[in-house]
């Protein structure tokens, strides 16, 4: 800004072809787009169904690719490739960013933070319920958080809970969690401006919730 400031003060012209582009869901970007740009500013997140139409604007796809998700903590490797109807601005730079983390090797920092799946978290409708067992099993429930009294997982994927409501459903492909690989079920458990994965022992009337970002770990135990 400083340069384009400084150089119009003084007359200086410039010709510029293919600066830079800032594609999203939407964007009609071709097959070697980017060989007719000099930058990708990666300024939009990008946000798609799992059935591969744009999620909407301004919200969060099933599918996200979003630098705003990692203030806390990096992304994680082998990040889940965007649906195939996604277009090609998106397959680049999810390709850019699996290879950067791949070239760093070692020095990349461990994390616990969501890929690409699971950041869309409206709440565990009735039918998402219904097709899960684990939800089933806990909907209408009453638990401890830490020791501290009530986490309710009400109806409908709402949360009530000491902080305050939240919302709670069915976490998709949590990375780092073996607990919730399937055949196993996790569920998200989400309030006060924070995101948890939670594994469930039913038998013992437990969970185990691990925090995205920093992976704090809190006990629950059934009331």
């Amino acid at each position: 800004w400083g340069y384009s400031i400084a150089a119009a003060s003084l007359g200086i012209r410039h010709s510029v072809k293919g600066m830079q582009i800032e594609p999203n869901a939407y964007a009609g970007t071709k097959d070697g787009f980017e060989k007719g740009y000099q930058i990708f500013h990666y300024t939009y997140g990008i946000e798609y169904r799992l059935n591969g139409s744009p999620q909407g604007f301004n919200t969060i796809g099933e599918w996200s690719l979003d630098k705003r998700h990692y203030g806390g903590a990096y992304p994680p490797p082998n990040l889940d490739p965007p649906p195939k109807q996604a277009n090609p601005s998106t397959k680049w730079l999810h390709a850019a960013w699996n290879e950067a983390i791949t070239e760093a090797g070692d020095t990349w920092p461990a994390t616990n933070a969501m890929g690409t799946v699971g950041w869309r978290r409206e709440g565990a409708t009735a039918d998402e319920i219904q097709k899960s067992a684990l939800a089933s099993a806990v909907v209408g429930s009453h638990w401890t958080w830490a020791g501290i009294k009530t986490l309710s997982f009400l109806p409908a994927g709402a949360l009530k809970t000491p902080w305050g409501v939240g919302k709670w459903g069915i976490a998709l492909r949590p990375k780092g969690l073996p607990a919730c690989a399937p055949p196993g079920e996790c569920l998200y458990i989400d309030f006060s401006g924070a995101a948890h994965h939670a594994s469930f022992d039913l038998s013992a009337g437990t969970f185990l919730s691990t925090r995205v970002g920093d992976g704090e770990e809190v006990i629950g135990k059934r009331l």
